[in-house]
């Protein structure tokens, strides 16, 4: 391993223990530079971080009224993005500043002198997940955001730039400790089911959704019996969940990542098997929306392949040599992140090394769009960007972290690192990103969200307070400009799970972060629609319901380049954003023509001579 790499994994693994501990041994440090877990914003000193509900989370922030969206400027940056949080009911508060040395972890700290009790806080600082999916069936996109030690917030849209918390209403108020989330039809009865992570609790969640059987939104518990669960004796650690449809059946099947060091599994061997990272098969038609674990029986298992634990962040299920059959990529921290081809459904085959991917110090976030216009899907992952004193005889800038990665597929199950011609490569502390396009010019943009509450790798507070990231595609192996300051998109908390969807469905992408031990920001987009765009839903039939994994192909006409995207890929950090193809046509009123290539039998379906502005609908025969 070289020399430089080495030493930014070592100071990674120790830098996120937390700024109160320092050394192996767990020698507490000053906590200044962080904010101190023991009072909450309403100045309340005092909580027991294992008592749920003990920090006194609030309500969310009823709605007011959005202001009216605004034209662009004659001279300036046209879209730029506007919070409209408070204004759109989705202000509230996802936990509180937390510190080790007050014993407001959730974890126990193993060192050389023994286990400390409540100061591992290192795994809740990941927290602050949000997801959209259309909970009550009305074309609309909803919110669920997890909170830690509180009630989560399920919020309906409510169609006119506003949304309501129905959580409690609809059997999703109980207070618990929760992380990522990923809204699913498992079992094909035509609405949106809910798997939720659990951070700090012995189990994940899985949500039934009652609105096709009864007519009425609610939900209804059943993780346990359904698979899901993984009840342990210890702490669940949970990160992203994601699905997909692996086997080709029809039937969604999904990943569950898991950050979790090797001293933090349970003492009982039989029950390993219930935490890192899980490939979950759905049952299907013998029984909908159960799932059997066969992580080890189909290739996938990460256990082993560090000592210290599994460092699972996010995984998606998307099918990057197009042989119709979705692969597996999993994010992993600490230089452990893996790609496993799908071979026929029938087992994944680790092709990491050759593939020229986990090139990455720490990988967090990922997501996948076709950057370059050759139909395959191409792969970006966030990781800490860190620079450091160059050795002799290298050329600056010289790297203590790797920075993040952007890997063009090649198109020959090899991918090539673009991180540098592109200038994406510096997202400071990164997590959630997205591929997506802002302006609606026909090419993907990218932003990510960032920020670290404790010590940075060289033991100071760097990541406290970056903003996030905003580049704008300036064209094929051209630099992208960075102008997130000045469009909008540069908030400065502790982001974590971030997406983009049309929330107001005005036919351009609005962008949601939520952050941790903070409040969320909602950024409408404003401009975005003075291009032309066109919308593509799906809706499977032999496939799965969701229609994840199908292909979707827009030809724009002669001598022109073609957009392709994958349903359901686009990003994967705690959260991910509408199921809903957007793509941006530019000055175009007419594309050629646009192609669905469904999952489950490989058809397509095709639909000439497509006006622009318009939502387009394809029903699998």
């Amino acid at each position: 391993m070289p020399r430089r790499l080495a030493l930014a994994l070592g100071f990674a693994l120790l830098a996120c223990r937390g700024p109160s501990l320092d050394d192996e041994a767990g020698t507490s440090t000053s906590p200044e530079g962080t904010a101190d877990a023991s009072e909450s914003e309403s100045g309340e000193s005092g909580f027991d971080p294992l008592a749920c509900g003990s920090w006194d989370p609030p309500e969310a922030t009823p709605a007011g009224t959005p202001p009216p969206e605004q034209a662009c400027p004659d001279e300036g940056p046209c879209p730029i993005f506007v919070d409209v949080t408070a204004e759109a009911g989705l202000d509230t508060l996802q936990y509180i500043p937390t510190h080790p040395a007050d014993f407001a972890c959730l974890f126990t700290r193993y060192t050389a002198s023994g286990p400390s009790p409540q100061q591992d806080c290192e795994p809740q600082w990941f927290t602050g997940g949000v997801t959209v999916g259309d909970a009550d069936d009305d074309g609309w996109p909803d919110v669920y955001m997890t909170r830690l030690a509180a009630p989560d917030h399920l919020f309906l849209n409510q169609r006119d730039g506003t949304f309501v918390d129905v959580a409690a209403a609809v059997g999703l108020g109980e207070c618990s400790y929760t992380n990522g989330a990923q809204f699913g039809d498992i079992d094909n009865d035509g609405d949106a089911d809910l798997f939720v992570t659990g951070m700090g609790s012995d189990r994940h969640y899985l949500y039934i959704n009652r609105l096709a059987e009864t007519g009425t939104l609610a939900f209804e518990e059943q993780g346990e019996s359904r698979g899901i669960a993984m009840i342990s004796s210890v702490l669940h650690a949970g990160q992203s969940v994601t699905f997909g449809d692996y086997d080709r059946d029809g039937w969604l099947d999904a990943y569950v990542s898991e950050w979790l060091r090797t001293p933090l599994y349970p003492a009982d061997a039989s029950e390993h098997d219930l935490h890192g990272g899980r490939l979950l098969h759905n049952l299907g038609p013998a029984q909908p929306g159960v799932f059997e674990d066969v992580t080890a029986a189909m290739g996938v298992e990460l256990r082993g392949s560090d000592e210290r634990g599994v460092f699972a962040f996010s995984a998606g299920f998307v099918d990057l040599d197009r042989d119709g059959w979705q692969d597996l990529a999993v994010a992993v921290d600490f230089h452990n992140s893996r790609l496993f081809w799908n071979v026929e459904g029938q087992y994944f085959l680790d092709g990491t090394s050759v593939a020229q991917v986990n090139r990455e110090s720490n990988a967090m976030g990922s997501a996948f769009g076709d950057l370059d216009f050759d139909t395959y899907a191409d792969w970006y992952v966030t990781s800490i960007a860190q620079q450091g004193e160059c050795l002799e005889g290298d050329t600056p800038p010289c790297w203590l972290a790797t920075g993040n990665r952007f890997y063009l597929n090649q198109r020959n199950r090899v991918f090539l690192r673009q991180e540098d011609v592109y200038g994406v490569r510096d997202g400071a502390w990164a997590w959630g990103t997205a591929l997506l396009d802002v302006d609606n010019d026909g090419d993907l943009d990218l932003t990510l969200a960032n920020g670290w509450p404790g010590r940075d790798l060289e033991g100071g507070f760097y990541h406290l307070d970056t903003p996030m990231k905003l580049w704008m595609n300036q064209g094929l192996g051209v630099p992208m400009r960075e102008e997130g300051q000045l469009r909008g998109v540069d908030d400065r908390q502790q982001g974590r799970g971030l997406l983009g969807f049309d929330y107001d469905h005005d036919g351009d992408l609005d962008l949601l972060v939520a952050n941790h031990a903070g409040r969320p920001k909602l950024l409408r987009n404003e401009g975005g629609n003075q291009q032309r765009w066109l919308r593509v839903v799906v809706e499977g039939k032999q496939s799965n319901r969701d229609g994840r994994g199908a292909r979707v192909v827009v030809s724009l006409g002669p001598d022109q380049h073609t957009l392709s995207s994958e349903v359901g890929v686009g990003s994967h950090f705690l959260g991910e954003g509408e199921l809903v193809q957007h793509f941006g046509l530019a000055g175009q009123s007419e594309v050629q023509q646009v192609e669905v290539w469904w999952p489950a039998t490989g058809q397509g379906q095709f639909e000439g001579n497509v006006a622009a502005n318009q939502t387009l609908t394809f029903v699998e025969p």
